[in-house]
């Protein structure tokens, strides 16, 4: 047997010790997936994205115990699920909270919120962490690096879902203008950039787009011109390019074809390395790694929901295949609540799996060269490419956001999978196809619901109520004051509101005090 003479020694992990060498074929063009390859092949397989968990629910005490328990089970990221008021910046006491404390996500309005959630964690062997911080970026990371600083972690790596551009067509929790919310997530970069921190102060979304009815392809272009808007403004402000990138991950999806995922995932690295390369004079030898991020779904449905297993391990396989860096996988009851501890669990040991047996991460890149995967791939390139350029023509991606454009192409495709399924175009067992009414509950598993979250939220009332009153004062005050002059003038935001948490301030009251300077600028 001859030796791989790029990638050295083939492995031989199956039961009839055939040889699997960790590249084959020659390297390719781009200069991005070139440096990919290339990077992988010296570490050695296995070729495995970081087993990432999206997860929380309740008090910070319940989420904590969440985490610990996911952790100990094979979680190597936690990127925590904030709840609706605290994404929208309110406390749980706030009128319009109510119902909705604790439900969707963890309520996470405070630094002692967080130390809360992360004290079992066990930080020297956690890759990464962040939280779901969209419209308030700049509250969620100074919470995230208090907390790591606290506890000498500062070498754990954040994970931020920091985009607010997405907010205005594809979910809808913007807070600000959208200028306001290029402001805000910039900030976080800049300060991540300037203070030197390890890891992704935003990852620029395609997801939501696919979700809200975009499609993955069509998602992928507006994602990546939300991208660039993103990358100009921290140029403009004299950040390098390279320093930029660096502190950006792409949040990409397909949840309805093994080809055509792994595909999405290969074109996103492709065409992020040529936009540093083209729009913003990055040398090729510059380009830092293209850091994608995925969440493993696969058409969940809510009437079998053990069925889901299945299909969210072809998911984990197709996103690991196109060569993903972080991986959520869905949980299989997480079409009817937030998943259980026992679905939450397995999502993390499927994860793991097929990281780790059926040869899927021995060789980088395996289905590069095949016929059927680079006719899939080109097209999909040649599609995101022309969405892209159509966003572009149209004065990129906030003029297209402020003339309706972006939703037009979102509900262009809306749809699209309901037709197909209506028609019988395409099968998706036990909805369409392979329907077993007699045995009605044969694939339910556990559906009850999560008890107790009403006492809960009167609980957590509660708590703020009390937090607010231990910390009201001269002090406090101060702190938002230089969290209203920063956003009245042209300061990063990040320092004043930094300093607001650590004298006890909670969401609410900096994103008041953020609007309120806004709202005086004008």
């Amino acid at each position: 047997m001859t030796a791989d003479p790029h990638t050295g020694e083939p492995v031989r992990t199956n039961d009839s010790e055939v040889p699997i060498h960790r590249h084959y074929g020659p390297l390719p063009a781009e200069p991005s997936l070139r440096e990919w390859i290339t990077t992988r092949a010296g570490n050695g397989p296995p070729y495995r994205p970081r087993a990432m968990v999206y997860t929380g629910q309740g008090s910070p005490e319940m989420t904590a115990e969440r985490v610990r328990m996911l952790q100990d089970v094979g979680a190597e990221s936690v990127l925590l699920a904030c709840d609706l008021p605290a994404q929208l910046g309110f406390d749980p006491d706030h009128r319009l909270a109510r119902a909705q404390v604790g439900r969707a996500g963890v309520s996470c309005g405070t630094l002692d919120d967080l130390r809360t959630i992360c004290a079992p964690l066990d930080l020297e062997k956690l890759d990464s962490l962040g939280m779901l911080a969209n419209s308030v970026g700049h509250v969620g990371l100074p919470m995230v690096r208090e907390v790591l600083a606290e506890r000498g972690a500062e070498h754990v790596r954040l994970v931020m879902q920091n985009d607010p551009l997405k907010e205005f067509t594809a979910r809808g929790t913007e807070l600000f203008s959208p200028e306001q919310a290029v402001r805000i997530a910039c900030d976080t970069v800049g300060y991540a950039i300037e203070e030197g921190m390890p890891g992704y102060a935003m990852a620029v979304c395609s997801n939501h787009y696919d979700v809200a009815g975009a499609g993955p392809v069509r998602a992928l272009g507006i994602a990546l011109a939300n991208g660039i808007t993103y990358l100009e403004e921290l140029v403009r402000r004299g950040h390098s390019a390279v320093e930029a990138a660096k502190r950006i991950m792409l949040f990409v999806n397909e949840r309805s074809d093994l080809f055509v995922c792994a595909a999405v995932f290969r074109v996103a690295r492709a065409l992020w390395g040529e936009i540093l390369r083209e729009r913003f004079s990055v040398r090729p030898d510059e380009i830092p790694p293209v850091a994608l991020m995925g969440y493993a779904h696969g058409l969940e449905t809510s009437n079998e929901p053990l069925v889901n297993v299945p299909r969210c391990t072809l998911s984990v396989a197709a996103a690991t295949l196109g060569g993903v860096d972080y991986l959520c996988a869905a949980s299989y009851d997480e079409a009817l609540r937030v998943p259980s501890t026992e679905a939450a669990a397995l999502a993390v040991r499927t994860l793991r799996v097929v990281g780790a047996e059926h040869g899927i991460t021995a060789s980088i890149d395996p289905l590069a060269g095949g016929h059927k995967f680079t006719d899939v791939e080109a097209w999909v390139r040649e599609q995101v490419v022309r969405e892209l350029d159509r966003i572009e023509e149209r004065g990129g991606a906030l003029a297209c956001l402020y003339s309706g454009y972006i939703a037009e192409l979102i509900d262009e495709r809306r749809g699209t999978r309901q037709r197909q399924l209506d028609s019988g175009e395409r099968e998706f067992i036990g909805e369409n196809t392979a329907g077993a009414p007699r045995w009605q509950g044969l694939f339910a598993g556990s559906t009850e619901p999560v008890p107790g979250l009403d006492v809960v939220e009167g609980q957590l009332r509660e708590r703020v109520r009390k937090h607010k009153e231990q910390h009201a004062g001269p002090a406090l005050d101060g702190t938002l004051e230089r969290v209203r002059l920063a956003a009245r003038g042209t300061g990063n935001l990040l320092p004043p509101s930094a300093e607001a948490l650590r004298a006890g301030a909670t969401i609410e009251q900096i994103i008041e005090a953020t609007r309120s300077g806004f709202r005086e600028a004008g």
